[in-house]
């Protein structure tokens, strides 16, 4: 597999890339028009700096993509949102995790002092558990926590509240991914932790609901992180 990285700007696909795109968005969610979709994350105005990844077979056919969105409209913090997808036969490789960390750390490393959060809205158990196994401090958990009830208060004030925790993680967004009625099954019967927790916070994925997962980015965050990855190649 081979990759391109470049800062998002308009214009700056070739209309083949930019097809092949869309045809991604396309076979990745329902309930959505690709090209309102892509306008919405890739060309929309304001104080957002956007990096995105481009995942290309042997063969050089475009087969996925990761864009992070970098925002700060916000005047006491800055956001970090995320798009993601692939061709069916190349999902569940973990393919966003290296890229979406290292982006991310550059961004806390330019201004440390400034408070950074990724909160992404995420429609997949399989997006979540590629996130949660590989880093230390994720948000909701199922109990809550002060900290949670706050954070969840100022970024999805009017947001479905899950009768797991009390929080308003839950949000209708009205696109959901591509899965079939097995892969569903199959989630919600998967015995993975970060499957299942995911699946007891958000029961309504596959109904176009979905969880908002939000990542404080900290420097112990991130030495945590390390140290979790550490441990799991050894």
């Amino acid at each position: 597999m081979n990759k391109r990285d470049l800062s998002y700007g308009a214009g700056c696909l070739s209309s083949a890339d930019r097809a092949q795109l869309l045809s991604i968005i396309g076979l990745c969610f329902e309930g959505i028009d690709p090209e309102a979709y892509f306008a919405y994350y890739f060309e929309q105005s304001g104080p957002t700096h956007r990096r995105l990844r481009l995942y290309y077979s042997d063969s050089a056919e475009l087969i996925g993509y990761c864009l992070l969105t970098f925002d700060d409209s916000h005047k006491a913090l800055s956001v970090i949102g995320a798009s993601a997808g692939f061709l069916p036969q190349f999902r569940g490789k973990n393919n966003t995790f290296t890229f979406s960390i290292f982006e991310v750390t550059k961004a806390y490393l330019r201004r440390p002092w400034r408070t950074l959060l990724y909160a992404d809205t995420m429609l997949s158990p399989a997006m979540f558990r590629a996130m949660a196994k590989n880093i230390a401090t994720v948000y909701p958990t199922a109990t809550g926590s002060p900290v949670e009830s706050q954070l969840y208060g100022a970024l999805n004030p009017t947001g479905l509240v899950s009768e797991v925790n009390g929080l308003p993680c839950l949000k209708v967004v009205g696109r959901k991914t591509r899965y079939s009625a097995l892969e569903v099954a199959q989630f919600k019967a998967s015995k993975k932790p970060e499957i299942a927790h995911y699946c007891a916070l958000n029961p309504n994925f596959d109904k176009g609901v979905a969880l908002l997962t939000v990542i404080p980015v900290t420097l112990g965050q991130l030495l945590s992180t390390a140290w979790k990855q550490l441990k799991h190649s050894r």
